[in-house]
Order: structure tokens, then C-alpha cells, then sequence
């Protein structure tokens, strides 16, 4: 049937034109039936049903017309209108779009299996989006896989709508085989702490990281006992090398955000000697929150230490830090710039440390910079 917007229009144009023009009234309703997948029926002599009002059937709908649909959704300006028509068209195109699924070849161009993968949601299939994502081979083509992610991370927040225990461990299992920022974003939607090692996991990777960590948020007291473990070497995760590097940074963020005790802090201090300026600075705005106010100091030092190698965001932070510890701070940064002037080093502007130096000591160091900088 037609909206019931649109067959009111219809029924407002029948009404003021009945008396005067039905052959246009017909030619009118038979485009935008046949625009609608449909086809007007019961005309009276006037042109109208005998009602007064206009009626619609759908037409049979053939295996040639939702083949030719599943071809459509190749094409840049028809694909959209194909979907639409194939959700049209009911659970009579389910087999096909299956087919067009979990037996087509993906390809390098993802968005006609995208489409297929909504027009498929939309009607219902639930067991064909979890059969996809749990058992579809995967492209060996590097190519051709990163394009294959979209499909499957599309599915896997399709499937959101069912949130039962059979879609869990599909996404579960899909993420297992590879994970997508999509399956894992729908992961973190069921809040279950069976997956948080694989949410860990994922840290490591560019692409998922920052929805693992939207869904490690949501748990933050689990997410907070696990990483400490993680941190300790104490799962099978592993905490060195390239790629445990961005985990290990990114668990010292999460904790920053989350949170610990005094008691924790034990396991994350060693990390203030880490090489990775990310993970002193989380390390460092965990410590002074919760470290024992004579450990404070040494904290800012090591900050100050590291400076040097600071990018605009990182000396942003370190600034924001010093801020937030007032008196401390200022005294800690008189000493050390007294010690670098006093080995001859001028304050040059083009150096993070200095300009660090500069925020916080403000006219005292320009002073300097005047007697004797650049």
C-alpha cells in the first residue's frame, strides 16, 4: 500500500477534480502505483473505485525482477532505490540476497554487499547476518578484506536490534576470527564481562581501539581489575613489543580516566621510565591524583626530564598537569630552569622544555630570555 501521507494527497486531488478531469486522475494514480511497486485496480466508470476512493495490489513479483534489483545495487545512482524496492518486495527476496551474500565474491567496492547486508536487516534475517559473520571465508586479498570490513562491521550493528544470546556469540566468535570496529562497538552494546579480554585485545589495533575503549568504559570496575592484571604480565595478553606498546598506553589512559587507589598505584609507577611520552603522561596524571605527596615531586621532574621530546598535543597536557599542582610546580620549575642556566643552556623558544618552562614561570624566565637568550 501507499503511505498514508501520500494517499491522503491523492485522496485531496481525487476530491477537488473528480467532476471534471478522471482520465487525468487515472494517469495520475497509475505513475504513482507503478512508481510504488504497485498497480491501481477496481476503477469505476468515473475513473474511481466505486468507493470514491483508490485501491492498490501488488503485482506478482517474479525471480527476474529481484535478480535484476540484486544486480541493481551495483549501480552509483540506482542502488539506493534497488534496496528499497527488494525491502518492497518481503521475505520472497531473502534467498536471493543470501545468496548474493554468503555466496558472492566480496569485491574491492563494498557497498553493494552493505546495501544487501541492510535490505537483509530490515526484513528480518537475522540468522543470515549471524551465519555471515560467524562462517563467510575470508578474503585472502588485503584489498579486498579492509573493504570486506565495512560489510561485516555493518551486520554486526544490524544485529544490534536482536540483542539475545545467540547474536552475543556470533559477534563474539566473528571478533575472534577478526575483529571491526563495528563488531566490536556491537560487542560492548551487551555490557558483558566475558569479552573484555578481547576488547583489551583490540587496543592494539588503529581501527577498533577507540570503540574498545568506549566499551571497556561501560565496565569501568571490571575494566579497571583487568587491566592492573594486564599491566602486571599477569594474562595472555602479552605487554611488550610494537603492538602491546598501544595497548600498554592505552590501558594507562583508561586507568587515568577511571581511576585507581594508592594501593594500585604500586603497579602503574614503573611505568614513568616507559620510552612512550603517552604512557609517562598517563602514568604521570594517575600519580598525582593517588601517589604519596613526597612521590609528587619526582613525578613533575620526570616530566620536566622528558620534555624535550614533547609534541604540541603532549606539551599541552604536561602544561594542563603543572597547572593543576600550583606552588609545587613553580618551585620545582624555578630549580630546574636555575640548573640549566647555570650549565649555560639560553632558553630557546623552539624548544618544548622551554616552553614549558616559560608557562609556568611566565616573566621570571623572560626576563632571563632577555639578559641572555636568543
Amino acid at each position: 500500500m501507499l503511505s498514508a501521507e501520500a494517499q491522503s494527497v491523492l485522496e485531496r486531488v481525487i476530491e477537488r477534480c473528480s467532476n471534471r478531469r478522471p482520465a487525468v486522475i487515472r494517469s495520475v494514480t497509475t505513475i504513482i502505483a507503478s512508481n510504488a511497486g504497485m498497480k491501481p485496480v477496481n476503477w469505476g466508470a468515473g475513473g474511481l473505485a466505486a468507493n470514491g476512493a483508490v485501491s492498490f495490489s501488488m503485482p506478482e513479483i517474479s525471480d527476474d525482477y529481484i535478480e535484476d534489483l540484486i544486480r541493481s545495487l551495483d549501480s552509483l545512482m540506482g542502488g539506493e532505490s534497488a534496496a528499497s524496492k527488494l525491502i518492497s518486495c518481503g521475505p520472497r527476496a531473502i534467498p536471493f540476497l543470501e545468496r548474493f551474500l554468503l555466496s558472492g565474491a566480496p569485491r574491492t567496492i563494498a557497498l553493494p554487499r552493505r546495501r544487501a547486508v541492510r535490505v537483509l536487516s530490515a526484513l528480518g534475517a537475522r540468522s543470515i547476518l549471524t551465519a555471515y559473520l560467524q562462517y563467510s571465508p575470508l578474503p585472502e586479498d588485503a584489498v579486498v578484506l579492509f573493504a570486506e570490513d565495512g560489510v561485516r562491521s555493518d551486520a554486526a550493528r544490524e544485529l544490534m536490534q536482536w540483542k539475545t544470546e545467540e547474536v552475543f556469540q556470533a559477534l563474539l566468535q566473528a571478533a575472534h576470527r577478526r575483529a571491526t570496529s563495528g563488531i566490536i562497538f556491537a560487542l560492548g552494546e551487551f555490557r558483558r564481562s566475558e569479552a573484555i579480554p578481547l576488547f583489551f585485545g583490540a587496543l592494539e589495533d588503529d581501527l577498533c581501539r577507540e570503540d574498545a575503549k568506549e566499551a571497556l568504559r561501560r565496565m569501568p570496575g571490571a575494566c579497571r581489575a583487568y587491566a592492573l592484571l594486564l599491566l602486571r604480565g599477569e594474562t595472555v595478553l602479552p605487554i611488550h613489543g610494537s603492538a602491546a606498546l598501544r595497548r600498554r598506553r592505552a590501558t594507562l589512559q583508561l586507568l587515568e580516566e577511571l581511576g585507581i587507589d594508592s594501593v594500585a598505584w604500586q603497579t602503574v609507577r614503573g611505568f614513568l621510565a616507559e620510552d612512550d611520552l603517552d604512557a609517562v603522561l598517563a602514568t604521570a596524571g594517575i600519580g598525582l591524583r593517588v601517589a604519596p605527596r613526597g612521590e609528587r615531586a619526582e613525578i613533575l621532574l620526570t616530566l620536566l626530564r622528558v620534555s624535550r621530546r614533547a609534541n604540541w598535543a603532549q606539551e599541552g597536557e604536561m602544561m594542563a598537569l603543572f597547572d593543576r599542582e600550583g606552588t609545587v610546580a613553580n618551585s620545582l620549575a624555578r630549580t630546574f630552569a636555575e640548573q640549566r642556566l647555570a650549565d649555560d643552556q639560553r632558553p630557546d623558544w623552539r624548544d618544548p622544555s622551554w616552553r614549558i618552562l616559560g608557562h609556568i614561570l611566565g616573566p621570571e624566565l623572560e626576563k632571563a630570555r632577555r639578559e641572555g637568550g636568543r
